[in-house]
């Protein structure tokens, strides 16, 4: 059975991106400010956003030899050069390959991203200048360009470039507009998604359905709350804003409750929270919650994760009592559903299909279609755009798109006949990590990794959630080979620095490592699940096990006895 969004259909897009963005915008004033640095006081206008974003393009073009489809990378800081770059880009025909700033980030994880995107130029700023230059060295000198240190960038004889422009379907269907990385666990590599102009507006043509009824784009104001490096960030605040018209605030710093005080400088109407945000502003008090005025906040959005209806309900009380909506969707799929009713969507549900959206229910074991309420893997694709797939992964895109379209989502759920998504798990194994909106890690690249040390016989990685910080902690449940088994302790500290030396950066093992006999199976399949709980249950002797062994490990004394009570054990 198919299910077919019941709401109104949307057009094949027959334009390119940057074209589609200011041609289908609401009409509203060229001098209407589009964004406002928080810290800085800067400003930029429509107009003002046009006219550099195209003078941006004549350098790509002309200074940098960037052709039609050259994955362009941004390593950056949020500011007003941000969108004049992101948008550049895109006005040269260019391919934008976005690098979402974490706390985390290590210059393997810009290297990486590079590699398999295939940049042809790395834009930076002065917070990330280093780090770009590093990757750059190892890249073999791709070129580094910081724009807002060029004062001939955009000075009035740079003129506009005016050299690409899509007018039919096939054009925008072929062309491919924005590279981003995801990573799965079959076979564990690190894969680029591809997404076309075509996708990238019929996805935009839906965003703007979801906007809420009370949306007044002439008042309005919206924050930017995380990384514009972050693609469903980007496609709000770069992207949506533009097309209804509403100013966004940039920070320098992602929000937390730590800069509440933020909602009330500005009369923020809308906040994207994904659930580590979420989380922060959940743990804030009542009386620290009442000291910023948030009377001005009336639309809430969050993804990526779901989120403990605890946490939300915690959210909605401290902003002004806002309904907390969800949006489901990939980094292969952008949209796919939404609450767009907040408090009606039935609970549990994470949202109805959107405007295009098709989706099917597919029984695991018989690959056949079931029919409303009935779980199984979700299948969906978009009827205005077809899904592009991966960038140099033919068997994944394979495994991951049929011919007919259909996007195999990995995720386990029901569809009810009023279109209504519940997801239930993922049927893939990622590990989202990381602050701000995070990424996905596969498993499978941190297994193959600790498999490579000797004291490792058999080994699981999953994600362990802790509540503390609505974040999963990547954890290795490992069991020995057999001539390491009488020396636990001793396995576990140097299994520990084994993966400090080469796990780092968005890989980090932070939830360590337990020693287990044997893996707990439903059939002859890994139980994940009862893995996370026994990680769960070995919270409260881990700490003492840590320190039991480095004392033994500094008196050069580990007994028999006290290897063989070291059963099962995290670091």
């Amino acid at each position: 059975m198919r299910f077919i969004s019941k709401l109104a259909g949307v057009a094949r897009p027959r334009s390119d991106v940057f074209t589609y963005l200011f041609e289908s915008r609401r009409s509203y004033p060229a001098d209407r400010i589009l964004y406002r640095e928080d810290d800085s006081k800067a400003t930029l206008t429509l107009s003002e956003l046009e006219h550099r974003s195209r003078q941006f393009a004549t350098i790509l073009v002309e200074r940098f030899n960037i052709q039609v489809m050259d994955p362009v990378a941004i390593l950056a800081s949020d500011s007003i050069y941000y969108p004049i770059v992101y948008l550049g880009i895109l006005a040269a025909g260019a391919t934008v390959q976005l690098i979402p700033l974490q706390k985390e980030l290590a210059v393997q994880d810009v290297v990486a991203r590079m590699k398999a995107a295939g940049s042809k130029l790395l834009i930076t700023n002065s917070t990330m200048q280093d780090m770009a230059n590093e990757a750059s060295q190892i890249l073999s000198g791709i070129p580094v360009y910081d724009p807002s240190k060029d004062e001939t960038a955009f000075r009035d004889e740079t003129l506009e470039f005016h050299g690409f422009n899509i007018r039919d379907h096939n054009n925008a269907e072929s062309t491919v507009g924005f590279l981003n990385r995801t990573s799965g666990s079959t076979g564990g590599k690190m894969k680029t998604v591809i997404t076309t102009h075509s996708h990238f507006i019929a996805a935009m043509e839906a965003t703007v359905r979801t906007a809420p009824q009370n949306t007044d784009p002439d008042n309005d104001v919206w924050l930017s709350t995380l990384s514009l490096g972050f693609f469903i960030n980007a496609k709000l605040n770069i992207g949506l804003n533009i097309l209804l018209g509403i100013p966004v605030v940039l920070m320098n710093d992602p929000f937390h409750a730590a800069n509440f005080d933020i909602i009330g400088r500005h009369r923020i109407s809308f906040l994207f929270i994904p659930p580590p945000v979420a989380i922060s502003i959940a743990g804030m008090s009542v009386e620290d919650a009442k000291k910023v005025d948030v009377s001005s906040v009336k639309w809430l959005l969050s993804a990526g994760a779901t989120m403990h209806e605890g946490v939300s309900k915690a959210v909605s009380k401290n902003l002004n009592d806002t309904h907390l909506d969800l949006e489901w969707g990939t980094s292969e799929t952008l949209l796919i559903a939404m609450q767009m009713d907040g408090h009606s969507s039935p609970a549990g549900s994470a949202g109805r299909l959107v405007n295009g959206i098709e989706a099917m229910v597919v029984d695991t074991y018989t690959g056949e279609p079931v029919g409303p309420g009935v779980d199984g893997e979700i299948l969906v694709r978009n009827s205005a755009a077809r899904f592009a797939g991966y960038k140099g992964d033919q068997a994944a895109n394979q495994s991951t798109f049929d011919g007919d379209g259909w996007f195999h989502s990995g995720d386990y759920g029901s569809i009810d006949a009023n279109n209504n998504v519940f997801i239930k798990d993922r049927m893939k194994e990622l590990i989202r990590v990381g602050s701000g909106y995070g990424v996905h890690i596969s498993a499978v690249e941190l297994e193959s990794t600790i498999f490579e040390h000797p004291a490792v016989a058999e080994v699981i990685v999953t994600g362990v959630p802790d509540p503390r910080i609505g974040l999963d902690l990547p954890t290795a449940f490992v069991i020995l080979s057999l001539e390491w088994q009488s020396r636990r302790a001793e396995a576990l500290l140097s299994l520990q620095q084994w993966a400090q030396e080469r796990l780092v950066g968005l890989q980090t093992l932070t939830g360590g490592f337990v020693v287990v006999e044997k893996f707990p199976l439903i059939g002859f399949k890994i139980n994940r699940r009862a893995l996370k709980a026994l990680a769960a249950a070995t919270k409260t002797m881990e700490q003492t096990t840590l320190e039991q062994a480095r004392v033994l490990e500094q008196n050069q004394q580990i007994p028999d006895a006290e290897r063989s009570s070291l059963m099962t054990t995290t670091v």
